[in-house]
């Protein structure tokens, strides 16, 4: 079995550990908890600041300490804080305790993504075809995590969905070995210009994509009423689809195809607004995952193709600090929207979507000098 094979063996029980409880996390912290709808929002905003520093952290932990010994670290760390919020379940503590999880999975996500690129070597072909493959894996995860998660939530707690994830966590460890191992040379940081420029675009495409998670849940149980168990089969039909398809899709994409993926991530969260029932929620849901299995790849590939070798770590590090800071900020904003449009819904998707459409000009006006590079 090749490294981009293992990656994404290793990526598809990390992704259906951490789906299991991903979706419903913020929804925990308002139904079971009893937290508002603000809090939740400073939530999402906290775990954002702790990527920040967890981004940054685990370039320079993969450059210096290398790649082998930074996946162990942050596989065990984050088994063992997913494990301390089932022991020590009360708000705060559970709160404290994913939000360190947050922390070190995000260093995973580093080091995970930097080793595509030293597969690799810069080449955009084989980066979008490996980015794709390893999606195909952690999609296969997602495929079945948020459904069990829903069965699991639903009929017994959250409490045993926390201590089932610290286990699957542990899994990726059988796996680790045969992976290449790599370290970093430089001492400072010095960001590629095109990479800064291709920044902007990236956060409000990541704040977008963010949206597939508390925001559905919360606005199809509360306002279209479904049922979790219903939108935990949503969660599902979108994994399965990329697992199916996403290695094709992967093959024929293009650099400015990103931009086309955009229009359709925007109009799909447009029309959550038209949803009434569950039949137009799957069909919806399908275009959603189109455009997810054209961004995703591509945005992946185009960051790492914009490092460099001797400091890959640490910028794939600026790269995924940016990416979780839009995931965090996405879903701390529609968040924030919720608590006042929630049952407005023309006006909370109409807010929700532009962000998809204000980020295509932005990559417009950065595509030139990417594909120049690429």
């Amino acid at each position: 079995m090749n490294s981009v094979n293992r990656l994404a063996l290793m990526g598809a029980f990390r992704a259906f550990g951490g789906s299991i409880i991903w979706p419903f996390t913020g929804y925990a912290l308002y139904l079971i908890f009893h937290f508002s709808l603000y809090f939740v929002s400073l939530f999402y905003l906290l775990q954002g600041l702790v990527s920040v520093i967890a981004y940054i952290f685990g370039g320079y932990m993969t450059d210096f300490l290398g790649r082998i010994r930074t996946m162990f670290l942050s596989i065990i760390l984050s088994s063992i804080f997913l494990f301390l919020s089932s022991i020590f379940y009360v708000p705060i503590a559970v709160s404290i305790f994913i939000i360190l999880q947050s922390f070190v999975n995000n260093i995973y996500n580093v080091v995970n993504t930097t080793v595509v690129g030293d597969i690799n070597k810069g080449e955009f072909k084989r980066l979008v075809s490996s980015f794709s493959r390893i999606r195909v894996g952690i999609n296969a995860g997602w495929a079945f995590g948020p459904l069990l998660g829903s069965i699991i939530f639903q009929y017994y707690s959250f409490k045993d969905l926390l201590l089932i994830s610290s286990l699957i966590a542990l899994i990726p460890l059988f796996f680790i070995n045969s992976i290449p191992d790599f370290k970093g040379k430089r001492v400072t940081l010095k960001v590629h210009k095109e990479l800064i420029k291709f920044l902007p675009p990236t956060f409000l495409t990541f704040m977008l994509m963010s949206q597939l998670g508390f925001s559905l849940l919360t606005f199809y149980t509360e306002v279209v009423k479904l049922s979790v168990e219903d939108v935990g089969f949503l969660f599902m039909v979108n994994g399965i689809i990329i697992v199916f398809l996403q290695d094709i899709i992967g093959k024929s994409l293009k650099m400015h195809y990103i931009l086309y993926g955009m229009i359709i991530y925007s109009i799909s969260y447009f029309a959550v607004a038209l949803i009434t029932n569950f039949v137009l929620a799957i069909i919806d849901v399908v275009f959603i995952t189109l455009a997810e299995m054209i961004v995703s790849p591509l945005s992946q590939a185009i960051a790492s193709s914009l490092t460099k070798d001797e400091q890959r770590g640490r910028e794939i590090g600026v790269y995924g600090m940016v990416t979780a800071l839009g995931r965090v900020a996405g879903s701390s904003y529609s968040s924030y929207l919720m608590s006042y449009f929630l049952y407005s819904p023309l006006i909370l998707w109409s807010l929700v979507s532009l962000i998809g459409f204000i980020s295509i000009p932005l990559y417009l006006s950065s595509f030139k000098r990417i594909e120049t590079n690429g």
